[in-house]
């Protein structure tokens, strides 16, 4: 029950980093209209908000599944570990995007230093920690590209729905510009965390960390099917002025925030009930 639980809180916390973090991001690189800015200033607060009460939430999990007392062995042990560090980083960084206006042109280097600090969390706590700084370091650009797309596919859908076609079309060229860089960087550091993290030789598909991992690899290929057509076909109508095109991109994106969705909840039971290195 309380591994169950765990995983719960796991999956929030991933959503609010997701969400607070690359409302920043996307904010800086999209270059929104008004009316897509202003949906990304109202994804920041909600987000931090998510990302404190899950990152105080799943600690207060740890101890229980720990089976100890608050003693000062124990709390020396959780918050002196990457647990600790990386509860601050989420903490620390979600507040200051809590007390700074998000729609505030002037303060974006201090916000996206504040959504780095949350993202950079995944350096310090997890698998990817336990091998190093370089293993780290991939974690955290792996979170960072996955938040930008989450937060910039939540822009594009919302823009399909309340958008004129001439701004949808602008904002999606802008989109795609971008992603082709950060999703390849996306599929590049999830490949080298796979790389580093999992021995294949001891850690066999069949396993259920195996079957686990596969079906997170599926829905991830399955999200990287999606953007790729509309890439490929959907982008394409939309510049030659097909405006029904907007229809079938609000579908698939939808179908691809689904996919990442799924792809949270997938994570979260992995890291809560499996190891490769156990």
């Amino acid at each position: 029950m309380l591994e169950a639980f765990a995983a719960l809180l796991k999956a929030l916390l991933y959503a609010g980093v997701l969400l607070c973090a690359g409302a920043v991001f996307a904010q800086a690189t999209l270059r929104p209209p008004p009316n897509s800015s202003h949906l990304l200033s109202r994804l920041v607060r909600p987000g931090a908000a998510l990302t404190i009460f899950s990152a105080l939430a799943h600690v207060g999990c740890l101890f229980l599944r720990l089976g100890a007392g608050f003693d000062t062995v124990t709390l020396s042990a959780v918050f002196l570990s990457g647990v600790g560090a990386a509860m601050c980083l989420q903490i620390t960084g979600a507040a200051l995007l809590l007390i700074t206006d998000p729609s505030d042109e002037t303060a974006r280097g201090t916000q996206l230093s504040n959504a780095a600090l949350v993202t950079a969390s995944f350096a310090f706590n997890g698998h990817a920690a336990a091998e190093g700084l370089t293993s780290g370091l991939v974690a955290f650009l792996h979170v960072s590209f996955a938040a930008w797309w989450f937060t910039a596919l939540w822009v594009l859908r919302d823009a399909c729905i309340r958008m004129e076609f001439p701004a949808v079309t602008a904002l999606v060229m802008r989109f795609s510009a971008i992603a082709f860089g950060l999703v390849g960087g996306l599929v590049i550091a999830g490949l080298l965390l796979i790389g580093m993290l999992v021995e294949f030789a001891n850690d066999p598909w069949l396993s259920g960390y195996g079957r686990l991992l596969a079906l997170k690899i599926f829905l991830a290929l399955l999200a990287l099917a999606l953007a790729s057509y509309n890439k490929v076909r959907l982008t394409k109508r939309l510049a030659a002025g097909d405006a029904s095109a907007i229809r079938s991109l609000r579908t698939t994106v939808g179908a691809e925030l689904t996919c990442i969705g799924a792809v949270l909840v997938v994570t979260a039971v992995l890291t809560t009930y499996t190891s490769p290195h156990q």
